[in-house]
């Protein structure tokens, strides 16, 4: 048995994979004095999220953490259209075009919540073809 999952489980998914990417590019950036940090650190997400997509049945460690699963199989095209999103999506935290964390706002209040309100998933997981996502109840796997 499962039910789709809630803004709270959703946003420490997500909260866990962007730690684990601030972890993990920080020694690279600081050992390599890489002045673009950025683009790194943005690469550094894509490519976490591309292993979890080939071998993880597209499940990131957040997922796993949180007990969350799709709640369907999607086509390769549909996963690959919402790790691009999904990226773009956290790119919006490392650029900003007035001042830190403006994009991330626009995004977080004018395209992830309204979308998950009103339709129950982000906003890439809408446009990548209502991709949703499920927590599992009672141990179940699917």
């Amino acid at each position: 048995m499962s039910r789709k999952t809630n803004i709270f489980e959703k946003s420490l998914a997500s909260f866990i994979d962007v730690t684990i990417i601030f972890l993990l590019s920080a020694p690279i950036v600081l050992i390599l004095s890489i002045n673009k940090w950025q683009l790194l650190t943005i690469g550094i997400f894509f490519l976490y999220n591309v292993l979890f997509l080939l071998f993880n049945r597209n499940r990131s460690l957040g997922m796993i953490i949180v007990g969350v699963e799709w709640a369907k199989a999607y086509s390769m095209q549909q996963k690959v259209i919402w790790l691009i999103l999904y990226t773009a999506s956290f790119s919006t935290l490392l650029i900003w075009i007035w001042f830190p964390f403006d994009l991330f706002l626009i995004n977080m209040l004018l395209l992830q919540l309204p979308s998950i309100l009103v339709t129950g998933t982000t906003f890439h997981g809408l446009i990548s073809g209502r991709m949703e996502t499920v927590k599992l109840t009672n141990n179940q796997e699917i």
